[in-house]
């Protein structure tokens, strides 16, 4: 499986919320909710995050919301100190097409499927809200 240019556009421009400053050099940005990009109920989709909240329950994750520019639309989300290739492992067996990933302050888009894009999106600072 391969993503739309339609979808991959839209997982470029992302913005965050994160519940507290976080202070990781390097992390994940991952999410359970929505698999493949299919719309799932807030209860499916939290019950989801619910088991990768505990999965990642030996780290110090944040919770972080990501969404479009104005959050119209938003998933819940975690961040995670973890390897970029933890995270795309992650991202696989919880059916995410894409994950986010911050080095220093950069933030990188790296994809989940068997075609291993990655993106620079630029400094992940400024988008945050």
């Amino acid at each position: 499986m391969e993503i739309s240019d339609e979808l991959w556009r839209a997982y470029s421009d992302p913005y965050f919320r994160f519940e507290r400053e976080v202070d990781y050099q390097r992390f994940a940005i991952v999410t359970a909710w929505n698999p493949a990009s299919v719309w799932l109920s807030k209860l499916d989709n939290d019950k989801r995050n619910q088991h990768l909240a505990k999965e990642i329950s030996h780290t110090c994750y944040c919770h972080v919301q990501v969404g479009n520019k104005d959050f119209s639309w938003i998933e819940s989300s975690f961040a995670i100190p973890i390897s970029p290739k933890q995270a795309i492992f992650i991202g696989r067996k919880y059916g995410q097409n894409t994950i986010y990933y911050i080095e220093g302050d950069q933030l990188f888009l790296l994809s989940c499927l068997a075609k291993q894009n990655r993106l620079s999106l630029g400094n992940w600072r400024r988008r945050c809200r």
